[in-house]
């Protein structure tokens, strides 16, 4: 699991294929529905854990998940 700190108070998200790039730098793949691992982000108190669906990207989160299309979508969404 990678957990991801405080990237949220500047920059901006940005998906170059199958990469999400994050406004520190890093860069992260998100991993596959029938992968052991997720990209965790943390926005105020939600914790979201991220992985690509059957039909699209899933963000799940402790009281909520939301669903997208492709990997733009979910980068405008952080």
């Amino acid at each position: 699991m990678i957990k991801l700190k405080d990237l949220l108070s500047e920059g901006k998200f940005q998906m170059k294929g199958k990469y999400l790039n994050m406004p520190g730098g890093e860069v992260s793949s998100l991993p596959g529905a029938y992968d052991n691992d997720a990209l965790k982000v943390t926005i105020g108190r939600e914790s979201f854990n991220i992985y690509k669906g059957r039909k699209g990207i899933i963000a799940i989160g402790d009281s909520y998940s939301k669903e997208f299309k492709n990997g733009n979508d979910l980068a405008k969404w952080l």
